[in-house]
């Protein structure tokens, strides 16, 4: 006991004397900016020895939650808001209502949506390609129409808290209850992706993700689904506004050539032989 009131008491007389010494604090305030800029290096070590390369690290950042995914269209999880204004503006757009279009606080006028998983090896074979695109966009990756990149994400794995609400219904997951919400979505945009769009022509995708995707349930949708959401002027006069391309895959063997499909399905170019009949590669090369 009388040690410890021995070093209270000797610190309280430094800290008496630190107070009634002038020239002694400028000198303490000027020591304690040198350690703070001498230790910068070794807090920037120990920062980077975070782990922020994990796997889908960059899909989470975009991710549209299914937390509390309902069973019916009063649903509210952040998917749902999101694709009731997609499905919204997506039909307006398809049937030429385009003053009807109101993005409001969801939606940008272009993007990609992404349908992910998280133990999905294509998943994660294209996610290097979205990386690399959003990190140089406009620098090396330059879009044809201005826009700024914007992506989001849809994990066809996430579990929700209220799953166990209905673990014995048919929809048992998330994101199962969420394709049987939005069916109607799902089945107009898949009649229109697979009838109306040059770029199904790319890379041979095979009928069977189409009817997949308009037909969903968890077993067999297709993943990565990665549409391309256009409501562009440019997009209008070609008859092509709202969700506007699919693809299942990302193909290229090095994430530069992953994020130059991306941006040609962006620019709606390079659609293989399709391309012969696409309007928006013809007036992208004038």
């Amino acid at each position: 006991m009388f040690i410890l009131k021995a070093i209270g008491s000797l610190f309280v007389k430094l800290w008496r004397w630190i107070k009634e010494t002038a020239w002694v604090q400028p000198l303490l305030i000027v020591g304690a900016i040198f350690a703070l800029i001498f230790s910068i290096p070794s807090i920037t070590s120990w920062v980077g020895s975070w782990d922020f390369s994990t796997e889908n690290s960059y899909y989470l950042s975009k991710k549209l939650t299914l937390e509390s995914e309902g069973d019916d269209d009063t649903s509210s999880s952040a998917a749902d808001v999101f694709t009731n204004s997609l499905y919204k503006n997506t039909l307006a757009a398809y049937e030429g209502r385009y003053d009807d279009i109101d993005l409001g606080d969801q939606e940008q006028e272009k993007y990609f949506l992404l349908f992910v998983g998280e133990n999905c090896d294509p998943c994660k074979k294209a996610e290097e390609g979205f990386k690399e695109l959003d990190e140089n966009w406009g620098s090396i990756y330059r879009p044809s129409d201005g826009n700024k990149l914007a992506i989001h994400t849809i994990f066809s794995d996430e579990e929700s808290s209220t799953d166990s609400k209905y673990s014995n219904t048919t929809g048992d997951t998330a994101f199962q209850r969420y394709l049987l919400i939005h069916s109607l979505f799902f089945n107009e945009t898949s009649e229109w992706l697979s009838t109306n769009t040059p770029y199904k022509g790319n890379n041979g995708v095979s009928d069977d993700s189409y009817m997949n995707y308009g037909a969903p349930n968890t077993e067999d949708f297709t993943v990565p689904a990665v549409l391309l959401v256009d409501y562009t002027k440019e997009a209008q006069e070609q008859g092509r506004a709202g969700v506007s391309e699919i693809i299942f895959s990302v193909s290229g063997d090095s994430k530069q050539a992953k994020a130059n499909n991306l941006l040609n399905m962006w620019n709606h170019t390079d659609t293989g032989a399709a391309g012969i009949k696409n309007p928006f590669c013809l007036n992208y090369m004038k």
